[in-house]
């Protein structure tokens, strides 16, 4: 009796099949791995539109503080040229150097709410008549400048103004332009009768100017630190320096960083890859 030989195409066919299902689903893994490693999508979704938005804004400050620093170097250039006398300027532009000789009036208010070092206090605007000669030639009179002399120490008693000081005779005084606000309204009451010359005000503006009789009631000078009839003056020239809109870059891209290390610790699975990492190189383990 013949035994039939038992054929082992079949088997080999086994084998193979299972040869290939063991192959398709070993480089299954990978890719479900990488799919795994978001772990939290609408983390991540809030983290892509937050990020970009973080960083721009850094890079904004820093466009602000190049801006900022470019103006404080014109500031300081046209500061540092030579004064000219008001009569001899064509035209009106801030922070011109300016040069009045004249003499002071009777006339000067209080701009209140002013504070030099944390303190509170006043700056003084005075009137000044500027000479004929060294003035408005062609008209044959004087012309009146509001002068900002600088700031002025509050005292204890609210209701007691500080006492104010200035020369009687003709003087030079130094210093330069500067806008008053623009309003069509009143900015503070003018004088109304001998002794109400000295009041509190809050706000200066080109409505104050005309009520003075100003040639130019949208301009005042602030004096140069160097005038001898000036106060404290300690200006700002621009309301935020350079130095400071860089600080608030950095927080922003620090606030940006924050969230990059956020979303990997809270929406991704990187603790656990680092941690299985950590534990298949240890040497324990080898």
């Amino acid at each position: 009796m013949t035994v039939p030989i038992r054929s082992s195409q079949k088997d080999d066919n086994a084998v193979s099949t299972v040869t290939g299902i063991s192959s398709t689903e070993a480089s299954e893994p990978p890719r479900a791995a990488s799919v795994a490693f978001i772990r939290s999508w609408t983390l991540s979704a809030l983290c892509l539109l937050f990020f970009p938005l973080l960083i721009g804004l850094g890079n904004w400050q820093l466009h602000r503080a190049e801006e900022k620093q470019q103006i404080l170097q014109q500031v300081n250039t046209r500061l540092s040229s030579q004064p000219v006398a008001v009569a001899d300027l064509e035209s009106l532009e801030i922070f011109t150097p300016v040069r009045l000789l004249g003499v002071y009036t009777d006339e000067y208010l209080y701009l209140d709410n002013r504070t030099r070092n944390g303190r509170v206090g006043y700056e003084v605007l005075q009137a000044f008549e500027v000479s004929a000669n060294a003035g408005d030639a062609k008209a044959g009179q004087r012309s009146r400048w509001l002068i900002n002399r600088g700031w002025l120490a509050a005292g204890a008693d609210r209701n007691q103004l500080p006492e104010v000081r200035y020369p009687l005779a003709a003087k030079v005084v130094t210093g330069f332009l500067y806008p008053s606000a623009e309003s069509d309204t009143v900015g503070a009451r003018p004088p109304a009768k001998p002794g109400d010359e000295h009041v509190r005000i809050q706000s200066m503006d080109t409505g104050l100017g005309r009520q003075l009789g100003l040639q130019h009631p949208q301009w005042h000078v602030r004096l140069g630190a160097d005038s001898d009839t000036a106060l404290v003056t300690d200006w700002q020239l621009i309301t935020t320096n350079p130095q400071k809109h860089r600080g608030y870059a950095v927080q922003w891209f620090m606030m940006a960083a924050a969230l990059l290390i956020m979303w990997l610790l809270a929406a991704t699975r990187t603790r656990e890859i680092v941690r299985e990492k950590w534990f298949k190189n240890s040497p324990e383990q080898t």
